[in-house]
């Protein structure tokens, strides 16, 4: 376990001023009171909620030993309290020397976009570890180090968790952290001191506007993985508007652009249909690469690891096992039942996301095409709606259910997607089991159903609760009781 005495971790850091001051052992940091460890240093910063000393009582009931904040302490203070003028910075100097600087000891590949993120992660890290590289994982469905992983609460970790993990990633030998970087992370600077060997972006559409309130600042956000970080490649695909707009902040001299028509990596002869892609890679090979995966967006997945494989010169077998064998848990995920029924489980929760999955499926359906889906409470609204427009005009059967509610009322954020849905009359189901069970049992031999919204998910955000829910099992369950 790491550890240093308190005025080791705080040499050359810039204080206003000490309090109580005493020598002690540090064996950890934290900026969350809720999840404090033993003998912790506390970050003590504001939240959108609260200002950041409201949880100093908590973090040190749960173990902290110190405090850093931007304020002096309270007159009861009792323990070491570090005043300085900027807690962030202190928060990034204090991480990088706790934790050893680890993003210097292995090879960073961070990607940032709308959709697509997840699944590209997935296959960069089954490239790297076909071509017999050790990887560690930062995505929204998990982190793994090597084989060892856990679910992941973020889509990118909070600095602190970020530093951490990273640090194990080094110790146990992994030479290339693959990671989604969200417009959050960026946002709120989660990702600060890391440099990368390369940047990826693959597309934007409307999501986020809840926080930040515009798709032009949602760009913005984005465009700081390409603007803010150091960095050897940036892998931009420019068949999304969004994406040539990107290129003009990049250096021409580590520009890779990637594009169906035009990019200096660009594909022959792609095909999309219900086997799979199949696509001829010029730069790679005269031989076509094959996939399983469907739908023309995986083809641009599929595209943007190709060009990331090629810039970094990995040996052309590593990368046709990693794009055969693909597979990408909750992303157009065909769930198993007893009545051979096709059900898809997919994570989409945006209009564009939502638009694509219904073509891929309706091209390979021979029946009607059902639909389950909702959105999630305490996010964009204006969604909604062009959610419900996007439904309408794909599916033949829907069910209209909840996502993650939060803390909102589901039948409110129901009537908001009803709004877009004029033209038909969906079912509307507020118990999201009930829905899909309704659904799965209405299925005719030739149609297919689409659960969207959780995809991964074991979880549903009710309220303060997060209460046990998995759509591949209740599918599981409707067709098996």
């Amino acid at each position: 376990m790491t550890a240093f005495g308190l005025s080791e971790l705080l040499l050359d850091l810039p204080v206003i001023a000490r309090f109580n001051f005493q020598e002690i052992e540090v064996k950890a940091l934290s900026d969350d009171s809720r999840r404090i460890l033993a003998d912790s240093l506390f970050f003590a910063i504001n939240t959108s909620r609260a200002q950041g000393v409201d949880f100093v009582p908590q973090a040190l009931e749960n173990g902290a030993v110190a405090v850093i904040a931007e304020v002096s302490p309270p007159q009861n203070n009792k323990i070491p309290w570090i005043q300085v003028e900027n807690i962030g910075l202190a928060r990034l100097k204090l991480a990088q020397k706790f934790y050893g600087n680890p993003f210097e000891n292995i090879q960073c590949h961070g990607i940032t976009g709308t959709n697509g993120k997840t699944t590209t992660v997935f296959i960069m890290e089954q490239v790297l570890k076909h071509a017999g590289y050790k990887v560690a994982l930062l995505s929204t469905i998990l982190q793994r180090i090597g084989t060892q992983q856990q679910a992941s609460e973020l889509t990118t970790p909070g600095l602190l968790d970020l530093y951490a993990f990273a640090a194990r990633a080094v110790e146990a030998g992994c030479e290339h952290l693959i990671m989604e970087v969200s417009s959050h992370a960026l946002d709120q600077e989660r990702i600060a001191g890391m440099n990368f060997s390369t940047v990826l972006f693959s597309n934007l559409s409307q999501d986020h506007l809840d926080y930040h309130g515009t798709l032009e600042d949602y760009f913005a956000a984005k465009s700081k993985l390409f603007t803010d970080y150091s960095y050897n490649h940036a892998l931009i695909n420019i068949d999304n508007a969004w994406g040539q707009k990107l290129t003009s902040a990049i250096s021409a001299t580590k520009l890779v652009t990637v594009g169906r028509e035009k990019g200096v990596f660009s594909p022959q002869n792609v095909e999309v249909s219900a086997q799979g892609i199949a696509m001829t890679l010029p730069q790679l090979s005269e031989k076509p690469i094959k996939s399983k995966l469907m739908g023309d967006f995986n083809a641009d997945n599929l595209l943007l690891v190709a060009a990331w494989a090629w810039v970094l010169k990995l040996p052309l077998p590593s990368v046709n096992k990693a794009l055969q064998q693909a597979y990408v848990p909750g992303r157009m995920q065909l769930v198993y039942n007893k009545a051979s029924r096709k059900v898809f489980v997919d994570y989409a929760h945006t209009p564009d996301a939502l638009e694509r999955v219904l073509q891929v499926v309706a091209e390979i359906c021979t029946g009607n095409l059902h639909l389950v889906f909702g959105c999630g409470g305490d996010r964009d609204k204006s969604k909604r709606p062009l959610m419900g427009q996007v439904a309408q005009k794909y599916s033949r059967f829907c069910w209209v259910t909840s996502d993650n509610p939060r803390t909102e009322d589901p039948q409110k954020i129901i009537d908001d997607i009803l709004r877009g849905m004029a033209e038909s009359k969906p079912q509307v189901v507020v118990d999201r089991r009930v829905a899909i069970t309704q659904a799965c049992r209405a299925l005719q031999a030739d149609d297919c159903l689409i659960v969207a919204g959780k995809g991964h998910e074991e979880f549903q955000l009710v309220g303060d609760s997060k209460l046990p829910f998995s759509d591949s099992q209740v599918i599981w369950e409707a067709f098996n009781d």
